[in-house]
C-alpha cells in the first residue's frame, strides 16, 4: 500500500500572507535592537533565561521564511525583500550588541580585567561544529511547517532553537574585545543557520508539491548544504574556529568551576 502523500504545505495565498507579515517597520526593528541588547547581557553576564527571551524577542521567522516560499512560487523579488529584511534587523542586533558591550565595558559594569570571551554561553556560540549544523537543518524544516500551519507555539520553539541573535551578540563581543577569530565562528554559525533555514524551507515545500515540483530548484538546498560543510570543515581544519568550545558541558556560571 504505498504512503500517503505530504499535505501541500502553501498556495498563492500562503505566499501572500507570509508577505505580508514582513515589513521593515519601526516594531520590527525595535524587536531587532531589543534582541542584540538582551544577547548582549546574557552572553556578558552568562544567563540562559536572558539568552533564551533574545532568541524569542527577534521576528526573524518570517522573513526568512518567506525566502523558500517566495521562491518556489517564482517571486525572487519577494524572496530578496524577506532576505533583505532579515539582514537589516540581524545588523542592528549586531550593532545594539556592540554598544551594549561598550556601554557596559565604559561603566565599569563589566570589570577591566575580565576575560569576556571566555564565558561558557559566549564560547558555545563562537565554536560551531556539526552538531549546529544537524539542529539548522532540523529547525529549518520545522519552521517553514509551522510558518505554513501557522503554529505560534512551534515557531517559538524554533526560533529559540536556531539562536540567530545570540550568534551575532557573540560577534559583536568578540569584535568589541579586538578577537578576529571568535567573530568569525559566531558569523559562520548565523551564516550556517540562515542558509539552511532556506534550503531546508524549500526541501519541505518541494517535498509537499510532490514529484511535479522537484524542479532545479532542489539544487539549491543541496549546494547550501555542501557549501556549509565544506566552510565549516574549512574553519575546522585551519583553526579558524576549533572542533569544541574549551568549556564543553558548562552552560551557566552555577556549573561552572572557580578559576
Amino acid at each position: 500500500m504505498p504512503a500517503p502523500p505530504l499535505p501541500r504545505l502553501m498556495d498563492e495565498d500562503t505566499v501572500d500572507k507570509i508577505a505580508s507579515q514582513v515589513q521593515l517597520s519601526g516594531s520590527f526593528l525595535l524587536f531587532m535592537a531589543t534582541s542584540g541588547v538582551l544577547a548582549s547581557v546574557a552572553l556578558l553576564s552568562d544567563s540562559v533565561p536572558i539568552l533564551i527571551g533574545s532568541m524569542i524577542v527577534a521576528p526573524l521567522m518570517p522573513p526568512l521564511a518567506l525566502v523558500p516560499f517566495a521562491l518556489v512560487v517564482n517571486r525572487r523579488g519577494e524572496a530578496g525583500r524577506g532576505l533583505r529584511i532579515a539582514l537589516i534587523g540581524l545588523a542592528l542586533a549586531f550593532a545594539a550588541a556592540w554598544a551594549t558591550t561598550a556601554v557596559m565595558s565604559a561603566l565599569g559594569v563589566v570589570a577591566p580585567d575580565a576575560v569576556l570571551m571566555e564565558q561558557p554561553l559566549l564560547q558555545e556560540r563562537v565554536h560551531p561544529g556539526w552538531w549546529s549544523m544537524a539542529a539548522a537543518l532540523a529547525a529549518g524544516l520545522a519552521g517553514t511547517v509551522a510558518q505554513a500551519s501557522e503554529k505560534t507555539d512551534t515557531l517559538i520553539g524554533t526560533v529559540a532553537a536556531l539562536a540567530l541573535v545570540p550568534a551575532v551578540g557573540a560577534s559583536a563581543i568578540a569584535v568589541h574585545v579586538g578577537e578576529l577569530a571568535p567573530a568569525l565562528g559566531g558569523l559562520l554559525l548565523l551564516g550556517m543557520n540562515v542558509g539552511l533555514i532556506v534550503g531546508m524551507g524549500i526541501v519541505a515545500l518541494l517535498a509537499s508539491a510532490g514529484r511535479p515540483g522537484l524542479r532545479p530548484l532542489a539544487l539549491v538546498p543541496v549546494v547550501v548544504v555542501v557549501v556549509v560543510g565544506l566552510l565549516l570543515a574549512w574553519a575546522q581544519s585551519t583553526d579558524t574556529v576549533s572542533e569544541t568550545p574549551p568549556n564543553t558541558g558548562v552552560t551557566s556560571n552555577a556549573g561552572a568551576a572557580p578559576r
